[in-house]
């Protein structure tokens, strides 16, 4: 299982790495395939297949000026080929000279593929600030 999540975590590392050089090619590299889907923050960023995708990762390079992203408290689970991230995410970075940071959390599911991880779906979200703590729904 350890061998597992360091391979996983390589993934995401690798997706970080690849954001901040601003590779899109070695973005769109780490899904899966045409099954792949990504969901992000924004309203209108749910893409599917690699076109998409790939037009979602030239948009966020276009609109930064600078991007990082860091994962912390990584966990996964695995189920056979297929295994299932979390963790707790933060986006930092500038756009038009202003410096942004986004604290997100990211789920992930990655499927096994020649011996290699990749991605299959990639998910971020923001908890919604006004919905209580303890609370299922906002008051």
């Amino acid at each position: 299982m350890e061998q597992v999540k360091a391979a996983i975590e390589a993934v995401l590392e690798r997706m970080a790495e690849r954001y901040a050089a601003g590779d899109v090619d070695g973005v769109v590299a780490l899904f899966a395939g045409e099954e792949s889907l990504i969901v992000g923050t924004g309203a209108d960023e749910v893409r599917f297949g690699l076109a998409q995708i790939r037009a979602q990762v030239e948009r966020d390079m276009t609109q930064a000026d600078q991007m990082s992203m860091r994962f912390g408290d990584l966990m996964v689970r695995v189920a056979g080929e297929a295994a299932f991230a979390y963790a707790d995410a933060a986006f930092a970075g500038s756009v038009g000279g202003e410096e942004f940071r986004l604290p997100v959390r990211m789920t992930a599911g990655l499927v096994r593929a020649d011996g290699d991880w990749r991605l299959a779906q990639f998910h971020v979200s923001v908890a919604y600030g006004e919905q209580p703590e303890g609370e299922s729904f906002p008051s």
